[in-house]
């Protein structure tokens, strides 16, 4: 119970400091519609200003006292033309008013779209006092709208300095610290802003953002997970724990999650795009070749030229129609280890081979030493087999002639499904290394296969 009466009055306090914030922004002169001379209504108001202008049309208090009431109406077509004769100077004008006018005047020229009206004098405003909540944050606002983040950050720093728990200036220093790569930084800020305004899912998947981006994986997801249902940022918290899984190598949990982000009605385009590219790979992962090209397919429909899914495509596409490059390509690591050892002494058909020794690299390719004894030649062969479609460069090449030399191999061999660079073929001529590139496999794997 006790924890109940904790949340719901942390819930009103939330609220009550969201609707003071909100009133902030509006400008104002302490912030809401309520600013006007008080035990004043708003008819009085405006008919007195207007008999005092009718009598003396540069009266500047009633023009003020208008300016005002239009300002915390929200009126700004209004209070920008009135503001705006009051910085012409008109009789009686107080020097102790003129900031404050100067600042309104440029938010009501932000709220009516003039951007560098607004801009100019809010600038101006701040060189004559830098005290002014408002003023510091919509300086923030413009700039961080410009994407000019550092000058947006100060500004949303000092603002902060004046009111510590103004929920959107939080967040604005939140979400620019994740723009400026300072992720650690940011969290502290969406957090609090997040528990000030709890529910903003808006906060909440930035906060997913800068804990996956500083290496806070599993708080990430947590949030993608729980996001992942939501009609608006569903599709895109569905594709970054998808993303997130596949980094853990959680495959299947990764398709998972991004099949529940297509399945969302209302989906931007270039976010189901991204779905269906990342989708296709991690199908690839699971051996899902025609899953993928389905994928893959749709993309080409959709998109010119994107990425690398044309290339995908057409490699994919050959492996669903030629199971021995499937096999060599996408079988487990043992089975491509049983296949890189039938296809070795291929290569002496007239010797007898024996492997003495395998070494794998990840996924990447396998190492076979062997000896190789016939009446003619009793001598050391050192296999690489590169488990890729993509050239194969000199480096390659380069570490395995340092490993043939470490062995004593006579005679090294390089075997790829793809093709070898100009480098690559450049850096064999005159070392007994020889390249076998994807038709010579393809010979090898058919004859492997019967």
């Amino acid at each position: 119970m006790t924890l109940l009466i904790v949340v719901f009055v942390f819930v009103i306090i939330g609220g009550l400091v969201l609707l003071v914030g909100k009133k902030l922004f509006a400008g104002g002169e302490s912030g809401g519609a309520s600013d006007g001379p008080k035990n004043k209504d708003r008819n009085s108001i405006i008919n007195n200003a207007n008999k005092r202008l009718a009598q003396n049309p540069k009266d500047a208090q009633a023009m003020l006292e208008l300016a005002n009431l239009y300002y915390s109406e929200e009126t700004y077509d209004k209070s920008l033309h009135l503001f705006k004769l009051l910085l012409d100077k008109p009789e009686g004008t107080s020097q102790e008013n003129e900031t404050d006018i100067i600042y309104k005047y440029a938010i009501s020229a932000l709220k009516t779209g003039k951007i560098d009206e607004a801009y100019k004098n809010l600038d101006y405003a701040r060189k004559k006092n830098k005290d002014i909540f408002e003023v510091n944050y919509n300086l923030g606002v413009i700039d961080f709208d410009r994407k000019v983040y550092d000058k947006a950050l100060s500004s949303f720093i000092a603002a902060k300095n004046l009111l510590p728990e103004h929920i959107a200036t939080l967040q604005y220093i939140g979400k620019i610290l994740v723009q400026l790569g300072r992720f650690k930084d940011a969290i502290a800020y969406l957090r609090k802003s997040f528990e000030l305004s709890p529910g903003d899912k808006d906060v909440l998947f930035a906060l997913g953002q800068a804990y996956n981006e500083a290496g806070q994986i599993d708080n990430g997801y947590k949030i993608f997970n729980h996001l992942r249902v939501d009609p608006v940022y569903g599709p895109q918290a569905a594709l970054e724990g998808g993303k997130i899984n596949v980094k853990k190598k959680n495959y299947v949990k990764a398709i998972e999650d991004m099949e529940l982000g297509l399945k969302h009605p209302d989906i931007d385009q270039k976010i189901k795009v991204e779905l269906l590219y990342n989708l296709g790979n991690t199908y690839i992962l699971e051996n899902k070749v025609n899953s993928a090209i389905k994928c893959f397919d749709f993309i080409q429909r959709t998109v010119d030229n994107y990425k690398d899914v044309q290339a995908l495509r057409a490699k994919y596409s050959e492996l669903a129609s030629n199971n021995n490059l499937k096999t060599y390509l996408m079988s487990s690591s043992s089975e491509f280890l049983n296949l890189c050892k039938k296809i070795a002494p291929m290569l002496y058909p007239k010797a007898h081979v024996k492997i003495t020794d395998v070494t794998a690299s990840k996924n990447d390719y396998v190492d076979i030493v062997a000896e190789v004894t016939s009446p003619q030649m009793d001598d050391i062969a050192l296999f690489r087999f590169m488990r890729a479609t993509t050239p194969v460069g000199d480096m390659v090449l380069r570490d395995l002639s340092y490993k043939g030399k470490d062995v004593r191999a006579g005679q090294s061999f390089c075997i790829t499904a793809g093709t070898f660079s100009e480098t690559a073929t450049k850096f064999v001529e005159g070392r007994t290394i020889d390249l076998i590139s994807e038709k010579q496999l393809m010979r090898l794997l058919a004859k492997a296969a019967k």
